[in-house]
């Protein structure tokens, strides 16, 4: 693929003024307003020029298949200017004439492709809509971490037919967030030196065998997954449908919960009008009628569970991206909408605390955009599981297929001990900064990942060391994660015996005092 910065003047043009509705730099944008636009894109033949179809009347360009196919062209970002930043792409895409494909995850494609030694990872557009006549606007963010060495721009029909067209794509450097103060009523006025509360996140096992293994395990936290239960949640009656079978579920877990002395995170898993696949379901829905049903949904949380003692905190978003079909102008971005949540819980719930994650999969680089939430008894949140070529080896439909061993070296990066407490410096920043509690959602590697009995006694013992509370990913889900499977990967059976992992992760519960006791 030609590198597209040889020749400036060809790619598009480099602007530092603001952006009108998105916080950052224009770095570059691409207008297709003339046809020679389109010769620095690779697999530009698959793209036709049109001088009057854009969104204005202007140039765009469309992919025309007459029969079932894919076309793709794409262009390199030069990694001068994006590498280490947080990236906006936003762009116009009109699928009025493109027939729907069999399969959701196929059709128009709109990508942020990343490679690095090892591995790679995509960001892109997923929920997609067909036969809307007009242009639709949409946002995709991207993390482009240091050790990344290619970003592209992709752009796409695939495994359907009709035209698709795309017009004004802009992409947008983050700016660094403002310095915002929490106030001091909204600080802690303690934090904790140790951490309290040592668990899991819940799987599908909620017997009262489950809490007899968690108990014996010394477990005092699950986070309490709500999920679709695998009803559509696009519309309202169908998301509703979903969240009151997860807390009709929930209702009868509480009195194991109590009985084995477990207490439970609130994690609404999906938002509502996302559609039904997990792996997109997390993304952030910009139309109001959804965000109004989001935060109506943790007011009526909220008044089900304010007197309910037994609950750790609300965590009011699992993961949450701000990639997603057509953004409206005048609506919230996670930031804002993250405040109402927190607002209209603290109007009915005054005292249950609120976990709040940062957009990038509750990432440590979406953490540097949070601001801190001026309400009382807020608790920030994070996921780890970096490096992810070595966490996510060799899991099914993942591209991350070569095997690295931890410590060591890691896609071209001495991943140990110290590399992993750099990384998480932002949060220890983060914390100080503000005084606030910080909790770990989520973390995890592969049980076959070689050392990764090492890694979870190295990332645990930076939790332990900041006073963080703490769930392990995760509980009798994917076997991929469990503590009672076998390491190597061609054996799915239940391990009885401990192992390497299991222990690492259980001498850490043993810390876990009843939770009578705590405060």
């Amino acid at each position: 693929m030609k590198h597209f910065f040889l020749s400036a003047l060809l790619f598009a043009l480099l602007f530092t003024a603001e952006a009108e509705h998105i916080p950052g730099k224009l770095l570059f944008s691409f207008d297709f307003n003339n046809y020679d636009s389109l010769k620095c894109w690779s697999g530009a033949s698959n793209m036709k020029w049109e001088p009057t179809g854009g969104k204005n009347n202007s140039g765009c360009v469309s992919f025309n298949c007459s029969q079932i196919t894919d076309l793709f062209a794409g262009i390199d970002l030069p990694m001068k200017s994006v590498s280490g930043e947080l990236l906006v792409l936003e762009g116009w895409i009109d699928t009025s004439k493109l027939a729907a494909p069999q399969r959701s995850y196929l059709g128009p494609k709109v990508i942020l492709a990343k490679e690095y030694p090892g591995g790679t990872g995509t960001h892109e557009i997923k929920k997609k809509e067909y036969g809307v006549p007009g242009w639709r606007r949409f946002l995709i963010t991207c993390d482009v971490p240091p050790v990344i060495t290619r970003v592209t721009l992709k752009l796409g029909v695939q495994g359907t037919v009709g035209t698709l067209r795309f017009d004004d794509l802009k992409i947008y450097k983050l700016s660094k967030k403002k310095n915002v103060k929490l106030r001091p009523e909204f600080r802690a006025k303690k934090l904790q030196k140790s951490p309290q509360y040592r668990g899991v996140m819940s799987g599908g096992d909620f017997s009262e065998k489950a809490f007899q293994t968690l108990r014996d395990w010394n477990v005092n936290l699950m986070r309490f997954q709500i999920t679709s239960n695998g009803i559509e949640n696009i519309t309202e009656a169908g998301f509703r449908a979903g969240v009151k079978r997860s807390l009709e579920r929930f209702d009868r877990v509480l009195p194991l919960a109590r009985k084995y002395g477990i207490k439970m995170i609130l994690d609404l898993h999906y938002g509502p009008g996302t559609g039904i696949n997990k792996v997109y379901s997390n993304s952030l829905n910009w139309e109001p009628a959804q965000q109004k049903l989001l935060i109506q949904i943790w007011r009526e949380i909220a008044s089900r569970y304010k007197n309910e003692p037994l609950i750790y905190g609300y965590d009011i978003l699992n993961e949450p991206r701000e990639d997603h079909y057509e953004y409206q102008p005048g609506n919230d971005r996670w930031q804002g909408l993250a405040e109402k949540i927190c607002a209209a819980i603290r109007e009915i719930d005054p005292h249950t605390p609120i976990i709040v994650e940062p957009i990038l999969w509750g990432s440590i680089a979406g953490l540097k955009q949070l601001q801190p939430i001026q309400q009382p008894n807020i608790i920030y949140s994070f996921h780890f599981y970096d490096p992810h070529i070595y966490t996510h080896q060799n899991v099914p439909g993942l591209k991350n297929n070569k095997e690295w061993t931890y410590p060591g070296i890691i896609g071209g990066v001495l991943w140990n001990r110290e590399k992993m407490y750099q990384e998480i410096q932002p949060v220890i920043d983060f914390q100080k900064k503000h005084n606030v509690p910080i909790f770990v959602g989520e973390f995890s590697a592969v049980r076959w990942a070689p050392g990764a009995d090492l890694y979870l006694k190295d990332l645990i013992s930076i939790f332990e060391e900041n006073g963080w509370d703490w769930t392990y990913h995760a509980f009798r889900e994917w076997r991929g994660w469990s503590l009672e499977a076998y390491d190597n990967r061609g054996n799915e059976k239940f391990n009885p015996d401990m192992n390497k992992r299991k222990k690492v992760v259980l001498e850490a519960f043993a810390k876990n005092l009843p939770i009578s006791s705590q405060k």
